[in-house]
């Protein structure tokens, strides 16, 4: 019997799904996006980084 996906796994598979369409959509419009990758630390010290930049 298959198991039900908690809220967080469900989260991050719409969120790749969601991610998934947008560049197929993308490329077919014409467009190409370079993804990024970022994990915890690098996302945060980003974040900060334009947080300093743009004063928020």
């Amino acid at each position: 019997m298959p198991t039900k996906l908690t809220e967080k796994q469900k989260a991050t598979l719409w969120q790749q799904r969601r991610n998934a369409n947008f560049l197929a959509s993308s490329k077919l419009e014409g467009l190409s996006f370079a993804e990024v990758t970022l994990d915890a630390e690098q996302a945060a010290q980003r974040l900060e980084a334009l947080r300093r930049q743009y004063g928020g």
